[in-house]
């Protein structure tokens, strides 16, 4: 009797001794990820290496059009010699948005850093053929059994710089100044002088002349430019109807266009310059779930307002039914389930652009099972889970 009871507990213990056999061998061969958190990790036998979940930013490229307006120096009289109040009467400088650009980038996110804590026992079949693989940016890309890589096959990446293209900005009218106003400021001003000389009864008048200079006033050479304008159309009117009674040619289109570029420098003395230049400005956005906003630069346009250019993200599919992982067991992986999200760039209700981009720190970060002889692929890009093959 007492060899039955014996027998019955040594078959009831058993499974319970398998189970406890199996555990422990796979507690032996166990992995651990942990968030890391600045402090020194724990040193095992194992050892163990950092790897980081992705996220993007985006390089805003903001081209602009800076407008300077110079008044004249004759501005004060346009309206008396050109009959026109169409002038500028103030110096002023503006600016015209003309272009957008946004460009994703991808990073490995600070925030999203854990540390992978290896099994002791390192020298097993099973962990020798057990591996992570990274990319050069400290991102996960393959968590399980190793693979050799097909390089044949493999494609470079192209980096952010190699995507954008240089461009070359061409000024409307690179001259600040008055040309014309470069012109003489003095008049040359003639003295008569009568000497009477009386011999008995006899007079007689000598005439000296004495030349000199004077300085002009700023309205008589307003009013010599006037006349030069005048001028100026009169030969142009004589030249296009035959004045010359002169056959020139092409010639007759050259002097028209060189007389027309005389007029209009005699002209900006009265009616201002304005000449135009670009302005190109880059910036860097990098949205978070706390700063979905940001602001880029404050212009002015013509009018005189003040206008803030602003970007903004607005997530498109948030996962609000998914829920977050801050921590995780033994054989478990963190990764992440990325959403879109709306990227505009304007300074009112309107943006001025807007596109769609995969923002994958607005997502939820969660964690998968990995189990013996199963190979997880992660998104490079987003940190999402991209499959999980049996080896």
């Amino acid at each position: 009797m007492n060899t039955q009871v014996h027998t019955l507990r040594m078959l009831l213990l058993f499974p319970l001794l398998l189970l406890f056999v199996q555990v422990g061998a796979q507690t032996q061969y166990q992995f651990q990820v942990t968030k890391a958190n600045g402090k020194q990790m724990a040193a095992t036998p194992g050892g163990g290496i950092y790897y980081a979940l992705p996220k993007t930013i985006f390089k805003i490229r903001v081209v602009m059009e800076q407008v300077n307006e110079i008044p004249g120096p004759f501005a004060a009289y346009a309206t008396k010699y050109l009959g026109t109040t169409n002038y500028m009467k103030t110096k002023k400088v503006y600016y015209r948005l003309l272009s957008v650009k946004v460009v994703p980038v991808t990073v490995a996110d600070p925030t999203a850093l854990f540390y992978v804590r290896f099994p002791e026992n390192r020298s097993s079949k099973e962990i020798s053929s057990f591996g992570l693989r990274l990319n050069d940016a400290g991102i996960l890309t393959n968590f399980g059994p190793t693979e050799q890589p097909d390089l044949k096959n493999k494609q470079p990446a192209l980096s952010a710089a190699s995507q954008n293209s240089s461009q070359m900005y061409l000024f409307s009218d690179h001259r600040k100044g008055f040309d014309m106003q470069a012109g003489y400021t003095q008049a040359q001003k003639v003295d008569t002088i009568v000497r009477k000389i009386t011999i008995d009864t006899v007079t007689i008048k000598r005439f000296l002349y004495k030349t000199g200079w004077v300085n002009l006033t700023e309205e008589e050479r307003a009013n010599d430019a006037a006349k030069q304008i005048k001028n100026i159309r009169t030969s142009r009117f004589n030249l296009l109807t035959g004045y010359q009674e002169v056959n020139y040619g092409e010639g007759i289109r050259y002097m028209d266009v060189e007389l027309q570029k005389l007029e209009h420098e005699y002209m900006v003395l009265f009616l201002g310059r304005e000449y135009r230049q670009m302005v190109v400005r880059s910036f860097v956005f990098d949205p978070e779930k706390q700063t979905l906003s940001g602001k880029l630069l404050q212009f002015t346009d013509k009018d005189g307002n003040t206008h803030l250019l602003n970007v903004k993200a607005q997530i498109v599919n948030p996962m609000t039914q998914v829920a977050g992982k801050k921590t995780t067991g033994p054989d478990n992986l963190f990764y992440r389930i990325p959403v879109k999200a709306v990227i505009s760039v304007g300074n009112g209700s309107i943006p001025f652009y807007s596109d769609t981009f995969e923002v994958p720190q607005l997502g939820v970060v969660t964690t998968a099972p990995v189990r013996k002889n199963t190979r997880l692929s992660i998104s490079p890009k987003t940190g999402a889970l991209m499959g999980i093959d049996k080896k």
